[in-house]
């Protein structure tokens, strides 16, 4: 019995010992990428597409995966067809539990522009096809499947894993909204959730610049409307409804854009400087040499534009009825997007100034706050160390999101919510997102299942302290 009781011991000893790259080579590699493609093709099989969004249908799928491995898994039902997903691995609990979530809704397609069927799920020319491969049913397979290799290396973990598939994100946000109602029972301290990825050459050639973000702008979501008497078509008079609209509409575009230098970004190009090295490198690393010199570049580029200020967009008109019929009031419909630290009614105050016209009025129909977690974060430095692991030009870095996740609603909870897909693509991929075509490439699937397994270790396995992995929280230099 003693000897029994020493073995027993012993093996308890050992696995908690166990660092992470040991499990990670552990992982039955040749049998999990084949595991994992065909998980991403039937969930693209799926036509979760929001609306109506049918979501059940992946909850069905995953909902079976995940009892075939013993994991434990709770629905939220919305409305018929309609359910998120929770699943869970448990843990000892010395930390609070770490999410990964995930939307498995999909934005409508237009099926006569593809290539191939946008719901086949096809494997074809070294990519798997379909809509939500990128955004983002290729990361709530790499999510799952995450879950999938914990639960099978049956490696002690010193928190809870719980994986979080929502419906509804593309357009509500009920998904996340009814996971919020039930936090008590979730209570994570730390999310990983859609957002940048792994991007080819975008700010120097040859380099990969891995994007997590940590921050997303607020959405104010408003219609600017023009009152007037209204009229006869055949007879312009001056003063009507359309008039005024149409001198907004000018004054809109003369709208002078105020940069303001989030530090993320400002972490983001000083990392990107200390990788790349040499003069160009070194003008990122100085933040007055970066908004003198690289600033007009920035303003030049929509996605670093939009990053760096407030932005609005028109999205749309209404108004008319028929063409021999002058409205009373007619408008336009205006996204704009506002960095953290900004406020909705700061941006109104601005734009009734600009438009300066008493018939024109401006309605929010719809708001959300921006809001950042910190960078300085053991999770975001084993996401970032992982990202870069093993390649040569490659660097992580925080940045600012200029769309919604559904991050934006666990932020004020508490939670550290940070947005990464660690798939490494091109530009010509990220624009398939939301467009034609849109795909993942199979070489990919390992890769983006290592980074994400990895981090994930990283943070929970139950390890004494002085055993866990050291993460730098920043680069000290050219890899």
């Amino acid at each position: 019995m003693p000897s029994l009781v020493l073995s027993l011991l012993f093996a308890a000893t050992a696995q908690a010992s166990i660092p992470a790259d040991d499990v990670l080579a552990r992982v039955e590699w040749a049998t999990a990428v084949p595991e994992l493609t065909t998980l991403l093709s039937e969930l693209l099989k799926l036509r979760t597409v929001n609306p109506p969004g049918d979501e059940l249908l992946a909850v069905d799928y995953l909902d079976a995966a995940f009892q075939k491995e013993g994991i434990n898994t709770e629905r939220v039902l919305l409305s018929d067809g309609r359910a998120s997903l929770i699943a869970r691995l448990p843990g000892s609990g010395k930390q609070r539990p770490l999410c990964l979530l995930n939307h498995i809704d999909v934005v409508p397609v237009e099926a006569a522009r593809w290539k191939v069927d946008p719901f086949s799920g096809a494997v074809k020319d070294g990519f798997v096809w379909g809509r939500g491969a990128l955004d983002m049913k290729g990361m709530t397979a790499l999510e799952a499947m995450t879950m999938i290799q914990l639960k099978r290396l049956g490696v002690e973990l010193d928190r809870q894993v719980i994986f979080l598939a929502v419906a509804d994100e593309e357009v509500d946000s009920q998904g996340v909204d009814s996971i919020v109602k039930l936090w008590d029972k979730v209570n994570c301290s730390h999310v990983v959730n859609e957002g940048g990825y792994g991007l080819q050459d975008l700010f120097f050639p040859g380099q990969t610049f891995h994007a997590i973000s940590v921050a997303e702008k607020g959405a104010v979501w408003m219609k600017m409307i023009a009152s007037g008497a209204p009229g006869h078509g055949s007879t312009p008079v001056p003063g009507r409804a359309p008039e005024h609209l149409s001198r907004a509409l000018a004054k809109l575009a003369t709208r002078k854009d105020r940069v303001d230098w989030n530090p993320a970004l400002m972490e983001a190009f000083r990392r990107t400087g200390v990788e790349h090295g040499g003069l160009s490198g070194a003008i990122l690393q100085s933040p007055g040499l970066l908004k003198l010199l690289v600033r007009p570049k920035l303003m030049k580029t929509p996605p670093t534009h939009a990053a760096l200020t407030d932005t609005v967009n028109v999205t749309g008109f209404f108004g008319g009825k028929a063409p021999n019929v002058v409205p009373s009031e007619v408008g336009a419909v205006l996204d704009c997007r506002i960095l953290p630290g900004h406020t909705a009614e700061a941006l109104i105050a601005e734009l009734t100034a600009l438009v300066d016209d008493p018939a024109i009025r401006f309605e929010v129909t719809s708001t959300t706050n921006a809001n950042q977690s910190p960078w300085d974060d053991p999770f975001f430095a084993a996401l970032a160390e992982r990202a870069v692991e093993g390649q040569e030009h490659a660097v992580a870095g925080p940045v600012v999101s200029v769309g919604y996740t559904d991050s934006q609603a666990l932020r004020p909870l508490g939670v550290h919510a940070y947005g990464y897909v660690p798939f490494i693509i091109n530009g010509e991929l990220l624009a398939t997102a939301h467009g034609d075509d849109e795909r993942v490439p199979v070489s990919e699937l390992q890769p983006g299942l290592r980074r994400l397994l990895g981090a994930v270790l990283d943070v929970s396995l139950d390890v004494p302290e002085g055993a866990r992995r050291l993460l730098p929280t920043t680069p000290t230099g050219p890899r």
